[in-house]
């Protein structure tokens, strides 16, 4: 079994358009996929809203039906998920890499 996987979503318009809005990153015109990193014993449904809320630099990244079907098909899910909560921590250890 891998130590990790790794889903990559391309990204549509409008999600790009949410980039703009909502991160620090440079050059969004280059961008056009997200790699994001699940490890084993992580909760796939940790890339959601956590319990108590979004914190200071939090954004949703939501996704399109085939993103949803993608990505529970790669984590072997029960349930689609929606979006992806995109974190300052998780930029910073590369859990999710805009590309």
């Amino acid at each position: 079994m891998p130590t990790e996987l790794i889903v990559t979503l391309y990204l549509e318009s409008w999600q790009k358009r949410m980039l703009k809005d909502f991160s620090q990153l440079k050059r969004i015109e280059a961008i056009t996929k997200v790699a994001i990193t699940w490890r084993p014993g992580g909760c796939p449904g940790s890339y959601r809203i956590s319990p108590d809320g979004m914190r200071k630099g939090d954004w949703l990244l939501y996704l399109t039906d085939q993103q949803m079907l993608q990505v529970k098909e790669h984590l072997k899910l029960r349930t689609a998920i929606p979006s992806v909560n995109i974190t300052p921590d998780a930029m910073e250890s590369r859990a999710v890499v805009f590309s």
